[in-house]
């Protein structure tokens, strides 16, 4: 049994004595007939090796029992287009992972060469857009006659009415429906007419190919009706950018700067006249793909043909919408931030702007999707403790599932006491971590040195005091103390048990947050030298951000963090020595700051 896609449909892999391998496709009566049909009329006959082998028909219909329901079904078969042996199997795929092993580096192996990628996008054109002809002269009509319809009411107009109450900077998604409507109609006579039987379903993942032959096979044809030879070109081509641009390693979303200036080449009519051998791979995909077109399409080149193709292509955008609401990005192959990003560029260029590719902030909630910030965790008065104890579970959940993955942690932080401390809220996470085998870098304050009585001159509420001074020391406060060393006592213990998987340093520079990073989530507390005294009763009043680890902007940010404090640090076994190097140290500083003070 095959995957049936979204049809529903049931397909299955045969074998059959004398005949060998093809594929059996069965379904409603109806939705057969009509799929046979198509298929033989698309491709102008029906298949030879279907012909030879008395495949070539419609089988039934038989009476089947769909959920408790009895329906008339039938069948009808397809050529096997695949490998026969375990030598062939590189040979053959569908079109997006052909187009995706291009675009990878041009060393990998099982890289096709652009000659092949180049003789398949000519295959693919030449079946789509076979024998049409957009300089045949028709009796105008509107482009609206030629325009898919757009289904408004489900899920698309409130998909963009709530992207424009999000994004109101972007003022290219208000009254989106509006625009489009009227934009459309007031093109009343479309510049290219064609109406013929279409595939009507040209995504690459029906469209199957021989890498090693450069051999094409439309497959599917169920959807195939009366329409413009466009709606087949731009839905392939949609697919086209979305399968080559360059994603996320870990979250899979699409380079949004990289896919606006694929999409941007789209704007300029002359694109596929020029060549541009430098390049990306993505967009020399998309600039062979228009190349080939061209060579095989006659009228491309007409007025108002490229304004009409890009009509096309928002229209496909916009049906995509409803794709990712339904079934999410990852099936429907779009983040819906990257797709709305594409349809407003569509908009501008049919508006006669020369979309700019740029990144703009427009509010508060767009800052934290593009930062992937999937929670923040604020206090409001009355809520510190709930707040608090939310933070701390998703923390702990973060820690889990490092522990069962065997992954490494990393952190910064003041103290550490809730990580180090046998008291602390987290040890108990810590221990069992190090017990997977997982290891634990840690960097916290020196607590010898200047930043250490800098937090400990927080703890005043009003603010004046700057810390119990004698001549030669400044004395910790002694809750701030007490965390250190139990800190410290603590990583003593955990050294003990777990030798190297566990190794904290004391830093030589201020740090400015908690920095807690997992493989799972990364999160970040600022720090503010606001009163100690209140945060020691409410247990949590600053704020913290949760990242997700696909988040590649705020994890550089991080992670560059945390190396440099983890390379200008020294080791917690030298604290002896250290100690008392600091405290000269900080003698002579504060000293100076006397004089300073005196003046």
């Amino acid at each position: 049994m095959l995957q049936g896609g979204y049809s529903g449909l049931l397909v299955a892999l045969v074998y059959a004595p004398g005949r060998g391998l093809f594929i059996l496709k069965g379904g409603p009566t109806g939705e057969i007939q009509l799929e046979h049909e198509n298929r033989v009329a698309f491709l102008g006959s029906a298949d030879e090796w279907l012909v030879t082998n008395q495949l070539d028909g419609i089988y039934g219909p038989v009476d089947v029992e769909i959920r408790e329901q009895s329906e008339r079904w039938s069948a009808m078969a397809y050529r096997y287009i695949g490998s026969r042996t375990y030598r062939e199997l590189a040979d053959y795929s569908e079109f997006g992972g052909f187009l995706q092993s291009f675009v990878r580096t041009p060393s990998t192996d099982g890289t096709p060469p652009e000659r092949t990628v180049r003789a398949c996008l000519y295959k693919v054109a030449s079946l789509l857009a076979r024998n049409a002809d957009l300089q045949h002269e028709e009796e105008g009509r509107a482009l609206v006659d030629y325009l898919p319809d757009v289904d408004w009411e489900r899920d698309i107009n409130a998909s963009l009415t709530t992207a424009a109450a999000l994004w109101s900077d972007i003022e290219d998604l208000r009254d989106f429906r509006a625009w489009y409507t009227e934009a459309a109609a007031a093109v009343r006579v479309a510049p290219v007419a064609d109406r013929r039987l279409i595939h009507g379903d040209a995504h690459l993942a029906n469209i199957l190919v021989n890498s090693v032959r450069a051999e094409v096979d439309l497959i599917d044809f169920g959807k195939g009706r009366q329409a413009h030879v466009f709606e087949d070109l731009a839905r392939f081509e949609i697919d086209l950018i979305l399968h080559t641009t360059p994603r996320h390693a870990h979250s899979g979303a699409l380079v949004q700067d990289e896919l606006l200036e694929t999409v941007n080449l789209v704007g300029d009519d002359d694109f596929a006249l020029r060549d541009s051998p430098d390049e990306p791979r993505h967009r020399r995909c998309l600039r062979m793909w228009r190349q080939e077109l061209c060579a095989v399409l006659r009228g491309t080149s007409l007025p108002g043909a490229a304004m009409m193709y890009r009509w096309f292509l928002l229209s496909e955008s916009l049906k995509r919408i409803r794709w990712v609401t339904n079934n999410g990005p990852v099936a429907a192959g779009v983040d819906m931030l990257s797709l709305l990003r594409m349809i407003t560029a569509l908009r501008r260029m049919l508006d006669g702007h020369r979309y700019a590719p740029e990144t703009v902030i427009s509010t508060t909630a767009e800052a934290l999707t593009l930062l992937r910030c999937t929670a923040a965790y604020v206090p409001m008065h009355g809520h510190e403790r709930l707040t608090n104890e939310k933070r701390n579970r998703a923390k702990e959940t973060a820690l889990h599932a490092s522990a069962a993955r065997g992954a490494s942690v990393r952190i910064i932080a003041e103290t550490g006491y809730s990580y180090l401390a046998t008291r602390g809220v987290f040890n108990s996470r810590i221990l069992h971590l190090l017990a997977a085998g997982a290891s634990l870098q840690m960097v916290i304050c020196n607590p010898y040195f200047l930043e250490a009585y800098g937090i400990s001159a927080s703890y005043d509420p009003d603010g004046r005091r700057r810390g119990s001074v004698v001549s030669d020391r400044l004395e910790l406060h002694a809750d701030l103390a007490r965390k250190f060393e139990a800190s410290l006592r603590g990583y003593e213990i955990l050294r003990e048990e777990y030798k190297s998987l566990v190794e904290v340093k004391l830093a030589r520079f201020g740090i400015a947050a908690t920095v807690l990073l997992t493989e799972q989530a990364t999160f970040f507390e600022p720090y503010f030298h606001a009163s100690r005294n209140r945060r020691e009763r409410v247990l949590f009043d600053t704020f913290e951000l949760q990242f997700e680890p696909g988040g590649l902007h705020m994890k550089r940010l991080l992670d560059e963090t945390f190396s440099f404090h983890w390379h200008n640090s020294d080791a917690v076994t030298d604290a002896t020595s250290l100690e008392e190097r600091c405290r000269r140290a900080r003698t002579t500083v504060f000293e100076a700051w006397q004089e300073t003070s005196g003046r």
